[in-house]
């Protein structure tokens, strides 16, 4: 096996570990030692493979950020009606057990030292194509589009946070009536 190889399982590895610690526990409450000791492998390795704790942050949520999108577009691909797509979003979160803690991303950003660093970008990034999914969800015919697009994320984000805490009663069907509100008062 050359250097390559080896370097390029050893960073999937990595990633993989540092993704499962940085769901279960934070990034802020992750160590270096943490990721290695989960992967089972050497910090040299780490450090061959990501110059810093936050580029190891940065390349789990580009992953975490495309496996969320894809799951999106799948949910969607299925279905026909605008009401349909988007309530099907939010059962993605509801559905998405790894990511209990709320949205991924949202948790993220607020544990990044760095207010306009990487990963400040790879979030905005992720908001901005999730958003994209929404609109694309809507009918061409709506003059409120972009709004209801943007108010629709909102309540996603809202949402996710309330799966967590549940200081909601039942945050899905609460999402499900605005939802339903939304797209019957702006057609």
């Amino acid at each position: 096996m050359n250097g390559k190889t080896r370097r390029g399982a050893g960073k999937e590895i990595l990633v993989s570990s540092a993704k499962r610690l940085f769901m279960k526990n934070g990034t802020a409450n992750v160590g270096i030692n943490d990721v290695t000791a989960e992967a089972g492998l050497a910090k040299m390795t780490l450090y061959n493979n990501f110059s810093s704790k936050d580029a190891l942050i940065a390349e789990v949520y580009k992953l975490i950020s495309e496996e969320i999108l894809e799951m999106c577009f799948t949910s969607i691909s299925k279905l026909d009606s605008e009401q349909e797509k988007i309530i099907s979003l939010f059962e993605n979160v509801v559905m998405q057990k790894e990511y209990q803690r709320g949205c991924p991303m949202n948790h993220v950003i607020f544990q990044s030292a760095e207010p306009n660093g990487e990963i400040f970008y790879i979030v905005q990034e992720y908001k901005r194509k999730l958003r994209g999914i929404i609109f694309d969800c809507l009918s061409d015919s709506r003059m409120n589009r972009h709004q209801l697009a943007d108010a629709i994320l909102i309540t996603l984000d809202g949402f996710a946070l309330q799966q967590y805490i549940k200081a909601v009663d039942s945050p899905l069907e609460t999402a499900k009536f605005l939802i339903k509100n939304f797209l019957s008062e702006n057609e």
